[in-house]
């Protein structure tokens, strides 16, 4: 990292406190890079210690307080220059529709790699999981969504590499969101062994992070139906 980059500064929100003391030893093992700033186990320290420290990325969990979290969520996101993270289980229930309408930038999973979670925060900091609040109001409508075809760019380069059964677990994935592993893979006659395998390839493929992070591609880039993509999407990759 070059020695005029300031670390990204991360505060933490959370009322557990070994989920904060192991994010507070994943981040800062990564100076110097980024660091913890602060750290807050009730809403109400958590904004008034936001406005004293000005983080760039918020960590956020959702948990029982005084304070509303989605109000909480918008008015930490008030400022562009704080970019609020969420975080939640994979089977934890957290609306996270709403929780992007209020200004969240991205979500990631707790039961995510470590590495993926530091690089969550980095592309949060950089806005390269900024969310078009034109379609994430629309989460729990994914079924309406079209694919409106375009001239090829560098996204449809990346799903041109999906084969067809890749496509079919994303639209399984967006059909049941909260479906475990295991009822997926029985849906498909696949082990589930294979799903995650074909989960990481399509990561890798789409250059995402998680679950989540798929939800949300798949229903802005129109991988949410049973038609292929138009012949124009398609390119000849090396």
């Amino acid at each position: 990292m070059p020695a005029h980059r300031k670390p990204i500064r991360v505060m933490l929100i959370d009322c557990r406190p070994l989920v904060l003391m192991g994010l507070h030893d994943l981040i800062n093992a990564k100076k110097p890079q980024m660091e913890v700033s602060g750290q807050a186990t009730t809403y109400t320290h958590a904004l008034n210690l936001a406005d004293q420290l000005r983080p760039d990325v918020i960590f956020f969990s959702f948990f029982p307080d005084a304070l509303n979290p989605l109000a909480v969520v918008a008015g930490l996101a008030r400022s562009a220059e704080m970019k609020v993270l969420v975080l939640k289980g994979l089977y934890e229930s957290v609306p996270v529709a709403q929780a992007i309408e209020a200004g969240a930038r991205g979500i990631v999973l707790a039961e995510d790699p470590t590495e993926s979670i530091t690089q969550a925060i980095i592309k949060v900091y950089h806005n390269d999981i900024g969310l078009d609040r034109a379609w994430a109001g629309g989460l729990s409508g994914y079924a309406t969504t079209r694919y409106v075809p375009r001239r090829c760019n560098l996204e449809q380069a990346k799903q041109a590499r999906l084969t067809l059964r890749e496509r079919e677990l994303i639209r399984a994935i967006v059909g049941d969101p909260s479906a475990k592993y295991t009822c997926i893979a029985e849906r498909l006659g696949i082990s589930e062994h294979t799903v995650h395998n074909h989960l990481s390839n399509i990561y890798q493929k789409l250059d995402l992070i998680n679950r989540i992070d798929l939800l949300m591609y798949a229903m802005k880039h129109g991988l949410t139906n049973n038609e292929e993509p138009p012949e124009s999407t398609w390119v000849e990759l090396d």
